[in-house]
């Protein structure tokens, strides 16, 4: 009988599918298949429109924005907007990101309209993108099992720059897949289940945008995903139906399409995502992410992380160490 997973392993599962996610899926190409399949952490080719010039392991602003956030939940312990934009502003600064390409629209846009003054809520009001989403799945772990406070937490986070109903009800989603899939032993279905829930909650909040349902958009993105086709046709599907692109209700199902197109496998869900095509680090980011958490730390290559952490220059598993001590204070309380 294998060991029961820890909130540690959990914790660092997330994490690691998060950057290994996004490293890995920033080799893929935006077009669907049939392309050069990805099937190990490379470099992105020199030649690719946005991420050429990374090198083997280096992630992309998916994880520099989510390790910001988490910045923030370890220096305050709550998840706070005003606390989350300043660090995402020190990232920016520290890292040079200001005129960078991998930084999306609407997180631009919000950038633009900080230096022009505007208050914190309506900096997002027009972002729709999937920025909100992309950066989320390490909340979804401050409070595991309670959507409640997951949904809020979320919003938090997405507030800064992606201040509208579809943009929160996206990122909601993700968070509560998350929280779900660290408490206890859940099936795949109940992490869709948890998604769908969150998205409710979170389209309460923020400026509306007009925009699909999430959570419908994540049980058509399910079906596709579980239909009785070849692997490659059900890809193809979620590409041409579902969306796996810039638009954040798109890219919420396309993510946990491919979680269960791996049927909760880490890696597989990573390479999926990847060799599907379109914004490939984002969708491998998150499907990355979830299925982390709801498998573990120990189902990543070794070499993989190293990777990471070399290329990066960050320690993720003291990250997970400092990160799992401050759930666990509040979960002791």
């Amino acid at each position: 009988m294998a060991k029961p997973l820890t909130l540690y392993d959990r914790v660092y599962g997330c994490l690691l599918g998060q950057a290994l996610g996004d490293a890995f899926g920033a080799a893929g190409q935006m077009h669907c298949l049939p392309q050069p399949t990805v099937n190990d952490l490379m470099a992105p080719p020199a030649s690719h429109p946005i991420h050429g010039g990374l090198q083997l392991g280096e992630y992309t602003d998916d994880t520099i924005f989510a390790l910001a956030i988490l910045d923030s939940l370890l220096e305050g312990g709550k998840p706070s907007a005003t606390s989350i934009a300043r660090s995402f502003r020190s990232a920016i600064d520290r890292l040079g990101l200001a005129a960078s390409v991998l930084i999306g629209p609407s997180t631009r846009a919000a950038i633009d309209a900080w230096q022009r003054g505007d208050e914190l809520g309506k900096a997002g009001r027009s972002g729709w993108t999937n920025g909100s989403v992309m950066r989320v799945a390490l909340v979804g772990l401050r409070y595991p099992g309670d959507f409640d406070a997951t949904v809020e937490a979320a919003y938090e986070s997405a507030m800064p720059t992606h201040n509208t109903d579809v943009a929160i009800s996206s990122a909601a989603a993700i968070a509560c897949a998350v929280s779900r899939a660290a408490v206890g032993n859940p099936s795949v279905d109940d992490i869709i289940d948890a998604a769908c829930k969150g998205a409710e909650k979170g389209k309460r909040y923020g400026y509306a945008f007009i925009a699909p349902s999430v959570s419908r958009r994540i049980r058509f993105a399910v079906e596709l995903a579980k239909a009785d086709k070849p692997l490659l046709e059900r890809q193809r599907d979620i590409y041409d139906l579902v969306g796996t692109g810039l638009p954040a209700y798109e890219m919420t199902a396309a993510g946990l399409a491919h979680l269960v197109l791996a049927e909760g496998d880490p890696v597989e869900a990573i390479r999926l995502s990847t060799n599907t095509g379109g914004d490939t680090d984002t969708t491998a980011a998150i499907a990355g992410a979830v299925a982390g958490t709801l498998r573990g730390a120990g189902r990543f290559p070794m070499d993989w992380v190293e990777a990471v952490n070399r290329a990066n220059r960050v320690d993720l598993a003291d990250y997970a160490q400092r990160y799992t001590q401050l759930i666990q204070r509040d979960m002791r309380r």
